[in-house]
């Protein structure tokens, strides 16, 4: 069964093609099907009646292995950077079949190299990038402080469990794993050994589950995953309809995209994963007097990038920054590679998990 922007149910992806239809594949979470459905929406609005849309759900790897941790995981399918296409590449495979024209991902679960033929094609404007702590629905704290010693914090991202204990070294951190409608009640369930878990504010946000968000950490102290909060909208260069590029660049955002793409290129140059402790922090400072679509944004600005590597069991830690003015991808991922060149001068490899 198909879905449009006004339809009910996705449908599995099959061999769809239409002149006059645009396929748009994510993976069958509700919060992936969320974050289609609004971009859809935000095409739809910028274009009008044509083309039409439609949703198809795909699995992933990472979806279908709920209960290896995925440091692990991510080993076992490669290691580093390889780890992340545990979230596309079974869509990826359907994209360059052509079953599908257009894919809506998490752009934290992409790859900072993707596979031949697809393309990175936009980064709509960026949602609230803060890591959130979720506490019991029946809890009475405030703020992940206020914890006892040894109270257990589940997370089941390397970043966050590293920066727990660095930060908090008094808790506990346990694996917790699943989408996020299924952590949230392993929070909750009478028997849970959590006492608040971990998650991105953002699809907290999406799926207007903003009320169970009880702090939001400070990017400074507790900075977040590169690409968290934003999405990426992936393409294949080998399709005939090579006008879906210019298509879905309607919802692209210049200053969201290039901080994605100077952290993306920070990660990529450390050759970092899902397995790595690494955290961002980014901003983007518009030049004045220059002219600012009202679509996607300023022409230029001042891009700043903070990166941080943290020993996994939160010990020591290695930082860098820098900034650059930007007025193109190049200027943002040539500020990334800096940043990352910076770390490595600095000695960042011995913190980093070895490479398989």
């Amino acid at each position: 069964m198909s879905l449009t922007p006004n339809g009910s149910k996705p449908h599995e992806i099959e061999d769809v093609s239409s002149s006059s239809t645009v396929i748009v594949g994510c993976r069958k979470s509700e919060l992936a099907l969320t974050q289609a459905r609004s971009i859809i929406s935000a095409l739809s609005q910028t274009l009008g009646p044509s083309p039409t849309f439609e949703i198809a759900t795909g699995s992933v790897v990472g979806d279908a292995d709920k209960q290896t941790p995925f440091a692990l995981l991510s080993k076992q399918t490669g290691g580093s950077d390889i780890g992340k296409s545990l979230w596309t590449n079974g869509l990826e495979i359907d994209l360059v079949a052509g079953k599908v024209q257009v894919l809506v991902h998490c752009l934290k679960d992409m790859p900072t190299t993707l596979p031949p033929k697809c393309l990175l094609a936009a980064i709509p404007e960026r949602e609230d990038c803060s890591d959130a702590v979720v506490m019991r629905s029946d809890s009475g704290f405030k703020s992940i402080d206020q914890l006892p010693p040894g109270s257990i914090v589940g997370s089941s991202s390397s970043r966050r469990r590293a920066l727990v204990r660095r930060n908090w070294p008094h808790l506990e951190v346990a694996e917790c794993r699943g989408n996020l409608d299924t952590r949230l009640a392993k929070l909750d369930a009478p028997s849970s050994p959590f006492s608040c878990i971990l998650l991105a504010s953002a699809g907290l946000l999406r799926l207007g589950l903003g009320h169970r968000i009880t702090q939001r950490l400070e990017p400074t102290i507790f900075p977040y995953a590169v690409g968290q909060g934003a999405l990426g909208i992936e393409v294949s260069t080998d399709i005939d309809r090579q006008d879906i590029i210019q298509l879905v660049q309607h919802v692209d955002h210049k200053p969201s995209r290039w901080r994605g793409m100077a952290e993306r290129a920070m990660l990529r140059s450390l050759q970092g994963g899902c397995s790595s402790s690494i955290g961002v922090w980014s901003s983007f400072e518009p030049k004045e007097n220059d002219p600012v679509d009202a679509n996607r944004g300023p022409e230029s600005g001042t891009l700043r990038l903070r990166a941080t590597v943290i020993h996994v069991e939160g010990t020591s830690e290695i930082s860098s920054e820098d900034v650059s003015s930007v007025q193109c991808d190049e200027d943002a991922e040539k500020l990334g590679v800096s940043v990352a060149n910076m770390l490595l001068n600095k000695g960042v490899r011995d913190l980093l998990p070895e490479q398989s």
